[in-house]
């Protein structure tokens, strides 16, 4: 079978340009970047956008009949262009004029190069289909049409793109953004503190000997002066100058000085209290995670707010030609509060103008540009927002704005790293690697879309050039902030945070364990982890030899127990819910003060004579209640009031917001939406000392006047939040999100193994900004503490650093594949560990390895398990992500797979597969015959990043075993030879032992193995491999490399007693397996062992996580296979029809997913 060499380009999910109005919709990108690849047999192709046609009508009684496809390429140079128009009127010729179109048809078209790409080429794709709708009632003509934008240009010698020697992580926040990056260049020497530890000296000293009130409680004043005073002068310098001075080096001879000083004062009552001052700063110090050390670079990419190593996510649109240009940060911020200042409030001004003016404001500027990765896409509604662009109304698809959000950050990012300052500190060269973070329970569509994305930003970059970018998506936001948390634990001193961190660990046979949970509740999402980490200690020394000084190299195993979260769960809605209860707070203001004669407004008067009777005064209805509306609002679950909405829409007709259908309400959302977000981040702080905020009075009178043409006059309305509203709005989305946490927990906790109870939680760290609330921990000690609760924790155990809050993640990330890139062999470590210095070893890909959840297959009224929680991953081959099989199911018309993280939760729709589509594209389906979809059978994979394929076939799947027989290392060739050969040599030893039974000359006769296979057979527990009598009922092809065809042959794969593929068991040190051919019924091992060959690879090629398998053809090859023995397999779903045993990979079907438009403040209706 042909397997095509391009596919798909992987960015046809992207960048759509999409007509769906109704009922055939024509989905194209908009703008494609060419680009040539090359096949194993060095055959060059074109990559070219699909185009998909798609039948959006929900009534299947509605045809749609395709009378007529064009498409037309026009632009420079001739050549190319005639090439790629051949290549998509060839991809035509499969449907012949006219034809139905019954759901979806992809389009995909081919395109051989016999040379390399041009200089630089421009084209324009024009497709346009003439079509008819019928139906019982009506049949109409229409025409559709769409266009693509094709564009290359070739990057000179003298343009030649420098690549960064190391990589980049971006965690791409809802809220806020941070981006670390790795930097080969960044370094300093072994004993010498790093940036991060001298600037926290700094600080630390300066908030404690900074100013001349430094004194210490429980010290006189006359003995604190002494000491000071003796410091200074042995320094020749007062500490407010050594801080000012900045220099590394005095500061840390004054805190040498005042360790000397103070160790002259044993006896005196001053001692205690300074020694305990000085290791609260040292604790504090050797605490931070040693970045620098670790080549760990903070980027600080905030244009306006060059030391803060976060940036506002926040978007402003500048260009839209080629790739959407923006800016990001508190520069898009200020110029939006900039542009909206600057609306005219002439009262003369035309309605049409004011609409024009915010149209543009909307288009120019996106508060929230991660939220259009889960944007909500329901069936028939565009993947794009209409933009008001230079008088024009222009479509930008929401994938474009994310693309341009990342590429703002990268390049940002490179900016920082090559400012004048920072040149001969970093690595010049700009990033080809980089690492994408996302929501937990972000789906499978959104963490590809987001890889695409980002992947097609850097092959921008490195057009014509050797580089191959390089994109991850290993590291969820919760993963990623667990791998930092953990290597922080270990702090600046390894050999002593190592031991330390063993004395909070429960013995688990030859390891120490430990459970921790990670709990992000940041801007937009909510983030759980559930791990638990393994110490073992792996030295490399032999019983009885020299240790030296006892350092020990410690490995540490962390395990995914269990995942979850949720999408709209985060200080966003926390913000939204203050956002309300101050809209209603400024009206009941207003409302009681004209009530009360200090204010007069014909709105509120019309208001008050409006509402319902339980707002107004029981002695006189003409006069509202003060606080009657505020209480409806200001609750912990407001949503249960049967009049909230109807208080809403009250203080809307006040305080309209709603900007939806009307854009002029913009301003008056955002100016309500900053003070309820500033208000909430002050009333966060737990060092503040007031537990009130007051909206700027002048503010206020301004924003009534101008934008709601509210005449305050000598009114004051005084308007404050508490931190008790704050709380309020906070506490139900706290604790739903801490109510995940606990299920979490109860259905994840492992067993001990002894006793069969839950062990416990040992350790729970917070991560992200909400967690700035206090709130959060009481929470947490009511929730976790209840008695009814299936699991035990730790209340003492509970981690949260401020300064971490939100840049844990990119931390982690970097951090995480600083450990995949860099393994350190025990051997090589020895000289260290005999210095006394012990070293630790992460294991972070294990984290990769585990399933965090449970997946479930729809079938009649239930679901039924395809893939357990804990489910061990595997890389299929050294070169591809960890990933896990399920066993054959019978084909479904469609399928819905569903994730599961515990057993109360409500299963979240994770994948659609629809074989119903295919079957009606190659003709096997029948409306008649429900039994049409009998004998075909699927299979789904899950990969490390949880992404799900369906995979079917007839009948039963065929191999591809390729036709390397040649390869001494993953080939024994003919054992048939090999064993006739050798009892050639044997027939004497044969004959006197007066053998009753012929043995057999051969491993195999007739397609059945005549012999045992087995590894290890010297031993007590040899390894069998194939046994005889089985029969050769798999099916191989053997592909020649550059043919179009395959050579088809019987063979058998090594399977156990449940007939599933067993993999061989661990290498031995010398990475080889030796295998013996085994005759059972011979009782001497001189005559039943024939030696056949050892099959392996050098011990640094051995992948751990990598199964390796065996299997066997009727031409007696033995192969060894690294990862699973891969299917018979094409994209060409044909093969169902025509092929048995062909396997075909299913597209997933977009979902339909729940509109959140009520828990996503920027959609225009609050």
């Amino acid at each position: 079978m042909v397997i095509n060499p391009t596919g798909a380009s992987k960015y046809s999910s992207l960048n759509f340009a999409k007509d769906v109005d109704m009922p055939v919709g024509i989905k194209i990108v908009n703008k494609f970047l060419l680009n040539q690849i090359k096949t194993v047999n060095n055959t060059k192709w074109l990559k070219l956008p699909v185009i998909d046609l798609i039948h959006e009508h929900d009534d299947p009684a509605n045809l749609i009949r395709i009378d007529h496809i064009n498409c037309t390429i026009t632009g420079n140079p001739l050549e190319l262009r005639d090439k790629i128009q051949q290549a998509y009127n060839n991809s035509f010729k499969n449907y012949p004029i006219p034809f139905y179109l019954d759901s979806l048809l992809r389009f995909s078209p081919y395109c051989k190069l016999d040379r390399s790409l041009p200089i630089s080429a421009n084209y324009f794709l024009g497709f346009n289909i003439d079509y008819i709708e019928q139906n019982s009632n009506v049949s109409e003509s229409h025409t559709k049409s769409q266009t693509c934008n094709l564009f290359y240009k070739k990057t000179s010698k003298g343009e030649k793109m420098l690549s960064h020697g190391g990589w980049i992580a971006i965690d791409f926040g809802t809220s806020n953004s941070t981006v670390t990056f790795y930097d080969p260049r960044e370094a300093i020497e072994p004993n010498e503190l790093s940036l991060e530890q001298k600037d926290l000296l700094f600080k630390l000293f300066n908030e404690w000997l900074g100013s001349s009130d430094s004194k210490l409680p429980g010290v006189g004043d006359d003995e604190w002066q002494e000491y000071i005073e003796q410091v200074e002068n042995n320094l020749g310098k007062s500490w407010p100058e050594i801080i000012d001075n900045k220099n590394s080096s005095i500061l840390l001879e004054g805190i040498r000085q005042l360790e000397i000083s103070l160790g002259t004062r044993l006896d005196d009552p001053i001692y205690p209290v300074v020694s305990k001052k000085l290791n609260e700063i040292y604790r504090q110090l050797f605490q931070l995670p040693p970045l620098q050390k670790e080549r760990i670079v903070l980027a600080k990419i905030d244009k306006n707010l060059p030391q803060d190593t976060q940036i506002t996510s926040e978007l402003e649109l500048v260009g839209v030609n080629g790739f959407l240009e923006v800016e990001m940060g508190e520069i898009a911020r200020n110029n939006r509060l900039a542009a909206m200042s600057k609306e005219t409030t002439d009262e003369n001004q035309e309605d049409e103008n004011q609409e024009t003016f915010w149209r543009k404001i909307e288009s120019k500027f996106h508060h929230s540009p991660k939220r259009y990765l889960n944007k909500t896409r329901k069936k028939g509604e565009e993947d794009k927002i209409k933009i008001y662009w230079e008088g024009e109304d222009k479509n930008i698809e929401y994938s474009e704005l994310i693309q341009a959000a990342m590429k703002c950050l990268i390049e940002l990012t490179e900016n920082f790293k090559d400012k004048p300052e920072n040149k001969k500190r970093y690595d010049s060269g700009k990033f080809y690697r980089v690492i994408v973070t996302y929501p937990t329970v972000s789906k499978p569509e959104n963490r590809r879309k987001l890889e695409d994305l980002v992947s097609q930003i850097l092959e921008q970059k490195f057009t014509d050039t050797d580089v191959k970018v390089d994109v991850k998506k290993d590291f969820d936001e919760a993963i990623a902030a667990a791998i930092f948390y953990v290597w922080r634990e270990f702090g600046g001193n390894q050999t002593i945070g190592i031991e330390a961190f063993k004395t909070r660990c429960r013995r688990s046979g030859q390891k120490w364990a430990q459970n921790l949970m990670v709990l992000d509740i940041g801007g937009g999402t909510t983030d759980l982890a559930l791990i638990r980490l393994l110490l073992r200690d792996d030295s490399p020394f032999d019983p009885g030899e020299d240790r030296g000084a006892g350092g020990r190299y410690y490995v540490l195993t962390p395990e995914l127990m269990g995942s979850s979260g949720h999408l709209f769960l985060g200080g966003e809605l926390i913000t939204l819910r203050l956002f309300r209860v101050l809209k209603v707070a400024i009206v009941d203001n207003l409302l009681t003060a004209f009530t009360e004669g200090k204010l007069k407004d014909d709105k509120l008067d019309e208001l008050i004579r409006g509402l319902e009777p339980r707002f107004l005064q029981q002695d006189n209805h003409n006069k509202y209640r003060t606080r009657s509306l505020l209480e409806c609002i200001d609750k912990e679950n407001p949503e249960n009031d049967p009049f909230s909405s109807t208080v809403l829409n009250y203080a809307e007709e006040i305080l309209p917001t709603r900007w939806k259908e009307d854009r002029k309400k913009l301003q008056a959302f955002y100016t309500l939406w900053r003070w309820a977000d500033d208000a909430k981040v002050e009333l966060s702080k737990s060092s503040v000392e007031y537990d009130e905020y007051e909206i700027p009075p002048n503010q206020l009178e301004q924003f009534l006047r101008v934008q709601q043409a509210i005449e305050l006059g000598e009114y004051n309305p005084g308007i404050k939040l508490s931190k008790q509203q704050l709380e309020t709005a906070a506490s139900k989305v706290v604790g739903e999100a801490i109510n995940i946490a606990k299920e979490l927990l109860e259905s994840r906790l492992p067993k001990d193994s002894l006793t069969g109870k839950k062990e416990p939680l040992d350790w729970l760290i917070l991560s992200g900004q909400t967690c700035h609330l206090d709130l959060v921990r009481r929470k947490i000690n009511e929730i976790f503490s209840n008695t009814k609760n299936d699991f035990e924790w730790n209340p003492a155990r509970i981690t949260f650093v401020p300064d971490y809050a939100k840049l844990a993640t990119s931390i982690g990330a970097c951090y995480g594949m600083s450990r995949q890139q860099f393994t350190y062999s025990p051997k090589d470590a020895k000289d260290k560990l005999k210095e006394g210095k012990s070293e630790l070893y992460i294991e972070v890909n294990n984290l990769l390895y585990t399933l965090p959840c449970a997946f479930l297959r729809q079938v009649v009224e239930s679901l039924e398990p395809v893939f357990q929680a804990r489910q061990p991953l595997y890389q299929f081959n050294p070169n591809e992500e960890a990933k896990a099989r399920s066993e054959w199911f019978g084909v479904l018309p469609t399928t819905n797979i569903y994730r599961r993280d515990f057993e109360s939760q409500r299963e979240i729709l994770w994948a659609k597969f629809n074989f119903e589509e295919i079957a009606k594209q190659i003709g096997i389906y029948s409306q008649n015959n429900n039994q049409w979809h009998q004998g075909f059978q699927a299979q789904f994979e899950v990969n490390q990043t949880l992404e799900i394929e369906m995979v079917v076939c007839r009948g039963k799947p065929h191999y591809l075993v390729g036709d390397q027989v040649d390869d001494n290392n993953s080939t024994l060739t003919n054992i048939n030879q090999t064993i006739s050969e050798e009892l050639k040599t044997r027939t004497e030893e044969l004959e006197k032992a007066n053998i009753q039974e012929e043995v057999p000359q051969a491993m195999i006769i007739d397609s059945v193995l005549q012999w045992d296979i087995a590894i290890g057979i010297n031993e007590e527990s040899p390894h069998l491999v194939f046994k005889a009598g089985e029969k050769l009922d798999d099916i191989f092809h053997n592909e020649d490399e550059g043919e179009q065809t395959t050579k088809e042959t019987k063979g058998a794969i090594s399977k156990d007693e449940n007939q599933k593929p067993r993999p061989l068991p661990p290498f031995p040190r010398s990475g080889r397996h030796t295998f013996y051919a085994y005759y059972p019924s011979l009782e001497s091992p001189k005559l039943k062992e024939i030696y056949l060959g050892t099959l392996g690879f050098e011990e640094n090629q051995i992948k751990d996580n990598c199964r390796y398998y065996i299997t066997i053809d009727d031409q007696s090859n033995l192969r060894i296979h690294e990862g699973e023995v891969p299917y018979w397999i094409s994209d060409q779903p044909e093969v169902l029809k025509e092929k048995d045993g062909c396997v075909l990979r299913v597209k997933r079907s977009p979902i339909e997913e729940e509109n959140n438009d009520e828990q996503n403040p920027f959609s225009g209706v609050h």
